[in-house]
């Protein structure tokens, strides 16, 4: 049997390399550039936006955006011509999100931690370089510290990343921090002796805390699970504002309530 050249690593190598590699398909890179340039929160783009954006051709844009209107991925208005986001997106979506099932063995805890916490607990894996979320769970109607689902953060700085990195199998996880010191260079040399001090906390404590790191007014704390679900690494955290706890709170209180909370839905999911 021929080895998969599709698992290569192609998810930890840099723009450059991936384009360079002869399994690399440049129209279909290009036809989901497009989408993500609605991955910020944009509800509505033209052709010469996308296009200056993405630093491409306005014919070649103009093509992609016909053909993704035409597979329900881009809806097309008439009185702008501008683009938004179609239906097929959220039916793309839906297989990765749906066998979670975090929210259906672990919502009423999850919530009772938040109300507690007054503050969000979220589940995130790794997209690439970055943290991606892919649930978060708040009593409230709007909080800074809220993350939507799909949002981003970086994994250097935040206790989620830091826990999913240290989640990941041995080989991944070092293909990562590979990856993360050529890309981020300045980053990893303000940050790798925080994400060493994570490391060591996760594996004495079972959490890791980080203030201010991300955003001067927040603070969390972060599990990593054990197990993968569906094939993805997944990290819990609990976010709350700065200047509304202190390092004890967080290190005695919140940070073993959220292990407790993680350990409680691993043995669920392990039922289920």
């Amino acid at each position: 049997m021929r080895p998969d050249k599709n698992a290569e690593g192609a998810d930890t190598l840099d723009s450059a390399q991936l384009q360079q590699h002869p399994q690399y398909a440049s129209t279909l890179a290009n036809g989901l550039a497009v989408l993500g340039c609605f991955a910020g929160g944009v509800l509505t783009l033209g052709n010469k936006d996308i296009a200056e954006q993405l630093n491409m051709a306005r014919p070649t844009v103009s093509r992609l955006t016909f053909t993704l209107v035409g597979l329900g991925y881009l809806r097309r208005d008439p009185n702008t011509s501008k683009y938004s986001l179609g239906p097929a997106v959220l039916s793309l979506g839906y297989p990765l999100l749906s066998p979670l099932m975090i929210r259906q063995v672990g919502a009423a805890q999850i919530l009772k931690l938040s109300d507690y916490a007054q503050g969000p607990v979220s589940v995130g894996t790794r997209d690439r370089m970055q943290v991606v979320y892919v649930e978060t769970i708040h009593s409230r109607e709007s909080n800074e510290t809220r993350p939507g689902i799909g949002s981003t953060r970086p994994l250097l700085r935040t206790a989620m990343g830091r826990a999913i990195l240290y989640g990941l199998p041995a080989a991944e996880r070092e293909m990562v921090l590979k990856q993360l010191r050529r890309k981020e260079p300045e980053d990893w040399d303000r940050h790798k002796d925080g994400l060493e001090s994570a490391f060591d906390e996760i594996k004495q404590h079972g959490f890791c805390v980080v203030r201010g790191e991300w955003r001067s007014t927040l603070a969390a704390v972060a599990v990593p699970m054990n197990k993968p679900v569906s094939g993805m690494h997944l990290a819990f955290n609990l976010t709350v504002p700065s200047f509304s706890t202190t390092d004890d709170a967080l290190r005695l209180d919140l940070g073993p309530r959220l292990l407790g909370l993680v350990h409680n839905i691993e043995d669920m999911l392990g039922r289920a």
